[in-house]
């Protein structure tokens, strides 16, 4: 069969082309999830307006500061007319909630100026649209872009191409495209659309190793195939092709998609195995990877960075979510109680004094938590639990875990510091929470959510198992 042929034959099977022409979360259509109908760029310049992220951002702008109750509604099924919004700007943690409101975060604040500066470029607003939105965590996955990455190039790889293979590729695709004036039907007959519309197999289908193993004749065929149902216009209807129809004018899937996409592959995948060492190394090789592929002026996005400690601040706790590296830990002259702690109210930590002062509130949980546990573990009847005496303490060594995640604590309008979500465990119930089989993690799981659901719902922290499986990537 040659390729063109196993291609028809996968766009004749329903289930196969709804799977990779559809764009959903559920399918496979799109690398980033942040990608969809209303962000099918991360800025998407048009006629002089900023979209994409920029528009999401001015939108929730208009309800900052407002009591969700009074958000404007749509006429017809009376639904937030920024419902759309939501996700991305708290997974992206631009902006928080703070006595009920929105309000923007420093990230969000930083965030703001970027778009408001004259003296930016939109090639250089668009590298810091990316820094900012670097340490999201889009579909429940912490620092996302470069999890996402590292699956994606994983795949590639399993389908016989090498890293290098695949990054010569894609920066020949952006050279090519990406400051250029060429339309979709120009990118249908470049090999590497074929690579980011299959990047991920189905079930026992690999497009993309079928691809790799095809000849040049074969792939030629192919392309040939796709760009004549493109170009007349056998996209009007689910027909005997995905590409053209993924492709089709008005679609979620677009150049502005697939350029973006492919950048922030190429850059990501150059910073994640880059010998990166400190906080200029990962301003140093981002800004020089990304002048591979656009036009900018470096001393302008440095300028920008450096700009005040704000700025500054901001980015370096982005380098460090991103590469693990902690800030250094202030010493509690005295330990704060919950009562305090409330009082201090919703921590922004999206900037160094921000993460300060968590880290000063987490110390008084932590210690908190062990003493109302009477140290013991919170699974000690289990019978499982591995005690040894603190040479620190003299008491049982504990250790502390959130229940709710700290990298999802955007996601609920209270804090989530609260003595209630440190669980003390021993040794080894952490690790088995973290590390065991899903069946057994799920059981642990099971017992915290039954023990604390009330108490975390009276402090307004409504969360669900289904959220709690999908935090700890557990299927349901």
């Amino acid at each position: 069969m040659t390729l063109k042929d196993f291609y028809i034959q996968l766009s004749n099977t329903p289930e196969v082309f709804e799977k990779y022409y559809s764009t959903s979360d559920k399918n496979l259509g799109k690398i980033f999830s942040f990608f969809n109908t209303n962000y099918r760029g991360l800025l998407s310049p048009k006629n002089n307006k900023l979209n994409g992220f920029a528009h999401g951002f001015y939108v929730f702008q208009e309800v900052e500061g407002k009591d969700r109750a009074t958000w404007a509604k749509t006429s017809g099924a009376q639904q937030e007319k920024v419902k759309q919004h939501v996700v991305p700007m708290r997974k992206s943690e631009l902006f928080m909630v703070i006595d009920n409101k929105y309000r923007k975060t420093s990230r969000g604040i930083v965030f703001e100026k970027m778009l408001c500066s004259k003296t930016l470029s939109t090639f250089e607003k668009l590298f810091l649209c990316y820094l900012t939105i670097l340490p999201g965590y889009f579909s429940d996955t912490p620092n996302y872009i470069f999890e996402r990455t590292q699956e994606v190039f994983k795949n590639f790889e399993e389908s016989g191409y090498s890293n290098e293979e695949i990054k010569t590729m894609q920066k020949q695709f952006l050279a090519k495209h990406a400051n250029s004036t060429s339309k979709v039907y120009d990118l249908l007959s470049e090999d590497y659309l074929y690579l980011d519309s299959f990047c991920f197999p189905y079930v026992d289908i690999n497009f993309v190793r079928v691809f790799k193993n095809s000849s040049t004749t074969e792939k030629e065929e192919l392309k040939n195939f796709v760009s004549q149902n493109y170009k007349q216009a056998h996209y009007q209807n689910k027909s005997n092709c995905i590409v053209s129809y993924k492709y089709k004018p008005g679609g979620n899937y677009v150049k502005n998609t697939i350029i973006d996409t492919t950048w922030i592959l190429y850059l990501s995948h150059t910073l994640m195995t880059a010998e990166i060492h400190n906080f200029d190394d990962f301003i140093n090789y981002a800004i020089n990877t990304y002048n591979e592929i656009f036009p900018i002026n470096k001393s302008n996005l440095k300028a920008f960075i450096y700009d005040t400690n704000k700025n500054r601040s901001v980015f370096e706790i982005i380098y460090c979510k991103l590469f693990d590296v902690s800030i250094p830990v202030i010493d509690v002259a005295k330990d704060l109680t919950q009562e305090e702690i409330f009082a201090i109210g919703p921590v922004d930590a999206t900037d160094e004094n921000g993460l300060k002062t968590l880290n000063i509130i987490t110390q008084s949980l932590k210690k908190l938590a062990k003493i109302q546990s009477n140290y013991k573990c919170c699974f000690d009847t289990c019978e499982v639990c591995k005690y040894f005496t603190s040479k620190e303490t003299h008491k049982p060594y504990l250790e502390i875990h959130h229940f709710i995640p700290r990298e999802f604590a955007n996601d609920f309008d209270n804090s989530i510091e609260i003595v209630e979500n440190y669980a003390a465990l021993c040794p080894n119930c952490h690790k088995k929470i973290h590390l065991a089989e899903d069946t057994e993690r799920k059981h642990l799981i099971n017992i915290l959510y039954s023990e604390r659901k009330n108490v975390l719902s009276e402090h307004g922290l409504n969360v669900t198992l289904d959220q709690l499986y999908a935090y700890y990537k557990i299927d349901k």
